[in-house]
């Protein structure tokens, strides 16, 4: 079994369930399984500007096939869907590209391996380190956030339809999860960050799975999110000593920030 890296895109008609269907196609594909999806992300048309925001997304897949089989499978894939290839990074209900397939190397006139601007692309990088955050290229240099300044990020769109369980938790120490808190998302987020949570009026605190519960809600809804002084329940944990822990949003993000917190800590009606 080898393990592969696919970027899945999207911007023709619905596209979170494109990237869904284009999954659950190569899933029902003998020799390949899905392992591992990140969350969808929306970003800036690149190559061609005038036209959707994308949807994109990074899956790991094990195969026992060999990488140009799984090729022509990706191609099999979007060409079911209804992929036309009309014109070089036009509009397209579904794109699949082949990243990296285990530590091979290839130069063809269809397959190179790894993709030739795998580490340029924001929109490949950050999904692909929020599904490993130590990936390496074939040569052992490490994948790296700050390389990748084509084809930016904008926006968490949440998690690909089906794939909930095989979707990572973003945890704060992760790589995406920087990348995520530096960027998303672009030309809202400023240098002030200010805190959202329960009304000022209520003399109680959350606890660290409510925190980390609002987190997710703010993530899937596109906003950036950070921890004051530290992630719940990691780092800064001292014998007989409690800490409050603050989420905070950009401050652009504030208003509809706490209307999602609100309405998440709104107690059922009786």
């Amino acid at each position: 079994m080898t393990n592969a890296f696919i970027a899945l895109g999207s911007n023709v008609g619905e596209r979170l369930d494109n990237i869904a269907a284009a999954l659950r196609m190569l899933d029902d594909t003998d020799g390949v399984a899905v392992v591992r999806v990140s969350h969808a992300y929306e970003s800036e048309p690149w190559g061609v500007t005038d036209q959707p925001a994308f949807a994109n997304a990074v899956a790991l897949v094990m195969t026992t096939l060999s990488a140009d089989v799984l090729l022509c499978v990706l191609e099999e894939v979007e060409d079911a869907m209804g992929r036309v290839r009309a014109e070089r990074y036009g509009p397209r209900v579904i794109d699949l590209d082949l990243l990296l397939f285990g530590d091979e190397e290839w130069e063809s006139e269809r397959l190179t391996l790894p993709h030739p601007r795998l580490t340029e692309r924001d929109f490949v990088v950050t999904p692909l380190l929020e599904v490993d955050p130590h990936v390496r290229l074939p040569d052992g240099r490490l994948v790296r956030a700050e390389d990748a300044r084509e084809g930016r990020v904008t926006g968490v769109l949440g998690i690909v339809p089906g794939y909930e369980d095989e979707t990572p938790v973003i945890e704060a120490d992760d790589l995406a999860a920087a990348a995520l808190a530096a960027r998303l998302p672009v030309g809202d987020v400023d240098d002030e960050w200010v805190v959202v949570g329960p009304s000022r009026d209520e003399r109680w605190a959350r606890g660290d799975f409510d925190l980390l519960f609002l987190e997710s809600l703010l993530l899937e809804a596109g906003i950036p999110v950070q921890f004051d002084p530290h992630r719940p329940n990691t780092g800064f944990v001292y014998p007989g000593l409690s800490s409050v822990v603050h989420l905070l949003v950009p401050k652009k993000r504030a208003e509809e920030a706490q209307a999602i917190v609100d309405e998440a800590l709104r107690p059922p009606a009786r």
